[in-house]
């Protein structure tokens, strides 16, 4: 239920390279996730529907394909922009989501005026105020229902946590330990899991499974928390083959000459900054090393602050038995139902 194609934009770490988040095709996307297993497939590029555009004026309408978004939306409140999940969008709400997205509270009230599946990606992806994460955790715990508590793209530590945040909040405790009018304490939350994939080795390597037999069934057993979530969490090596199979692609895309990339002299410009970073490309590896000794750090503060110990290895309990219906097994995950989405 996440991924991302070559319409996700500029990577944010590589804008000098103009180096793009992802160079996958959105044809090859869903031809990778149908060949491991998925029996939907969505898109969710960064503010952007382009790619899943491209695929429908490609192959026409596609009974096991979803609209899908990954909205970028800002909480002037906290200074902090989240990740936003958005499935079964028409190009008009893309629209309207792209103008309102500059408030997440005004956005999420619209995603949930219209009735849209909507999902809080990497809980805590970027945040850094731990002086205020009670309170990040509670007013985002009053705006979503379902939380992605699988990313693979984070580590186990990340992901762990906010399922453990999210087993308190069902048992109807506030994090802040005091009562809060936003709280909605005391009901489970939805939860799924996707791959944030920005390469094709990582397509529906980790996915979300369900009972049920039509894409709107889905949907419903994502809301009420009827689903089932398999596959990898992240670790170093995973982050920094992540790294270098977007860098390297970024290469021949420079040096393809017909491939209209970029205007003739930007693409001077950035063939000489691309063939100067060439010796220091070993440090994707070592910045993947430290980027996640960072996050186990970040992680284990918030942990402690408000959990009072470490994030566990807790994970989200099976939901039923599923009936297992697809093509293959992917990678990392067990048996699955009838209907699992990348």
């Amino acid at each position: 239920m996440h991924c991302h194609t070559r319409h996700s934009g500029q990577a944010k770490h590589l804008r000098f390279l103009r180096c793009r988040d992802c160079y996958s095709r959105p044809l090859d996307v869903y031809r990778t996730a149908k060949r491991r297993g998925m029996d939907l497939v969505t898109i969710t590029d960064h503010d952007s529907i382009d790619g899943c555009l491209e695929l429908l004026d490609r192959l026409g309408p596609l009974p096991d394909f979803i609209m899908g978004e990954e909205a970028t939306a800002f909480f002037p409140r906290f200074g902090h922009e989240v990740h936003v999940g958005i499935y079964g969008l028409t190009e008009a709400q893309h629209r309207e989501i792209q103008h309102l997205r500059r408030d997440g509270d005004t956005l999420v009230a619209y995603l949930r005026a219209e009735g849209l599946v909507y999902v809080l990606n990497h809980f805590f992806h970027g945040f850094s105020d731990s002086a205020r994460v009670r309170e990040f955790i509670e007013h985002m715990a009053g705006l979503f229902d379902v939380f992605e508590v699988r990313n693979g793209s984070q580590q186990r530590e990340h992901n762990s946590f906010i399922v453990r945040l999210l087993e308190e909040r069902s048992r109807g405790s506030t994090i802040a330990h005091r009562p809060e009018p936003e709280s909605k304490g005391g009901r489970p939350f939805g939860r799924i899991a996707g791959s944030d994939a920005h390469t094709l080795r990582r397509i529906g390597r980790t996915y979300t499974a369900s009972e049920a037999s039509t894409p709107e069934e889905f949907f419903a057993d994502i809301r009420s928390g009827r689903c089932r979530i398999f596959g990898a969490h992240s670790n170093h090596l995973s982050l920094a083959a992540d790294i270098y199979g977007v860098v390297l692609r970024h290469y021949p895309t420079v040096f393809s000459f017909g491939n209209g990339e970029f205007p003739a002299w930007t693409r001077v410009k950035t063939a000489i900054l691309t063939l100067a970073a060439a010796p220091f490309l070993f440090t994707p590896y070592v910045i993947a090393v430290r980027h996640c000794q960072i996050e186990r750090q970040r992680i284990g503060s918030f942990a402690r602050r408000i959990l009072g110990s470490s994030p566990g290895l807790s994970t989200p309990q099976p939901m039923g038995q599923l009936r297992s219906a697809a093509p293959s097994s992917p990678k990392g995950g067990e048996s699955h139902g009838p209907y699992n989405l990348l």
